[in-house]
């Protein structure tokens, strides 16, 4: 299968111009970049004969970009972008749930994703490290929990229920630390039946920062010692009990 990627030097590029060049922050800016420093890929073995399918993620970001320029017209604050995530990270998920794996893995491609479509939300939702000038993190994907679409792709995975839901996913209120710290970040993110317990947890009865580090570092020491993939739901619920209750 085919399939569109940038490279990391392309994205700094991108990054860069973003931070120098106010005027180049537009949608139409970062279609023309995309679609000129693009580089095609295909998956092993898989021939050149079916180019991937975007449409629905097309459809996302026209979606999004409706949603942040309703934010836009109001009074921006910090609350409404975290809300935002959390609406949206189950439609990323939806729309790229039937990808290759090999595509998934390839942070080329999330940095193409990342450029053409969702540039506009990364640049609204970064602006403090876009007049640091380090927006750069935020398009390169070298990290899950810095490219917004992929962290928000990988957190609506980690809380899909049994019902195909991603109610928890937006469960928890100002969770952005939460996520990107403590569920994206870590194995945590990748033991469904553990982060669905611990993201549970956190949005009926909120932890404080200095308490949640305290219960994430517990947590992070227990896979030293046990095989928490292995944990069912039940299981996951009371280690997370004991753990909060250990430290507290």
């Amino acid at each position: 299968m085919r399939y569109k990627t940038i490279t990391i030097a392309d994205a700094n590029l991108f990054a860069r111009e973003m931070t120098d060049d106010p005027s180049k922050r537009t949608l139409d800016y970062a279609v023309q970049f995309a679609s000129t420093n693009m580089r095609p890929a295909s998956t092993p073995g898989s021939g050149n004969e079916v180019e991937l399918d975007v449409s629905a993620i097309e459809l996302l970001a026209d979606d999004i970009q409706g949603k942040i320029d309703a934010i836009r017209r109001k009074s921006k604050k910090a609350s409404e972008l975290e809300a935002l995530e959390g609406e949206v990270c189950g439609d990323i998920h939806r729309a790229l749930i039937g990808v290759p794996l090999e595509i998934l893995d390839d942070s080329g491609f999330w940095r193409y994703v990342a450029i053409r479509y969702f540039s506009d939300f990364i640049l609204f939702r970064e602006e403090s490290a876009l007049a640091k000038g380090n927006i750069g993190t935020y398009f390169s994907a070298q990290s899950g929990a810095e490219s917004i679409p992929l962290r928000l792709f990988i957190r609506a995975q980690s809380m899909l229920d049994s019902r195909g839901g991603y109610d928890l996913a937006s469960s928890v209120d100002k969770g952005t630390d939460f996520w990107r710290s403590h569920i994206v970040r870590v194995r945590t993110g990748r033991a469904k039946e553990l982060a669905q317990a611990f993201a549970k947890m956190q949005s009926v009865d909120p932890m404080k920062t200095d308490l949640l580090r305290k219960v994430a570092r517990r947590l992070n020491r227990q896979w030293s010692n046990v095989v928490l993939f292995d944990y069912d739901y039940k299981k996951a619920t009371q280690l997370m009990k004991d753990i909060r209750k250990s430290v507290d």
